[in-house]
């Protein structure tokens, strides 16, 4: 499955309108696979390579922008 650029520039560029639903594409994208869910943690594995997780927000649709620094690096989607 090809690499979505428009995703990954908008990881780049826009931090603050990131959704679960962008996180859950772009990690698919890339070869992990959504593992499991405890509470409002979601876990993505991949092997040999760090599990990432994403904390669904509670009282917004955006995931915190720490999270989504932590998976530009550990995909290392910087340029």
């Amino acid at each position: 499955m090809p690499i979505n650029k428009k995703l990954i520039n908008k990881f780049l560029n826009d931090k603050m309108h990131i959704t679960v639903g962008d996180c859950d594409r772009l990690l698919t994208d890339f070869g992990y696979a959504f593992s499991k869910s405890a509470g409002s943690h979601r876990v993505y594995h991949k092997k040999e390579a760090i599990p990432i997780i994403v904390v669904t927000p509670k009282k917004s649709k955006y995931v915190n922008r720490a999270y989504i620094g932590l998976i530009i690096k550990y995909l290392k989607l910087e340029r």
